[in-house]
């Protein structure tokens, strides 16, 4: 029988090739790199409340990274 109230629409699935994946990709990369270098060098300097926001970046594009990555389906 069939359920008339479940939402079974595919995911819209970007290809590689596209130009938003590659720039979502580039600059979701920037993020994690630029705010884990941020966050360690202001730690290390002791501007520890600097340091927070950049952190969070670093946090934030790790996990959408992730996420991207599973709901997109590649295992690499």
């Amino acid at each position: 029988m069939n359920d008339q109230h479940r939402i079974t629409a595919p995911v819209p699935h970007h290809g590689a090739g596209s130009d938003h994946y590659k720039l979502t990709s580039a600059a979701l990369w920037i993020g994690l790199i630029a705010g884990t270098v941020l966050n360690l060098g202001l730690q290390a300097v002791g501007l520890w409340v600097l340091a927070i926001p950049f952190g969070a970046i670093a946090a934030f594009s790790g996990i959408a990274l992730v996420v991207r990555a599973i709901v997109t389906g590649k295992r690499r």
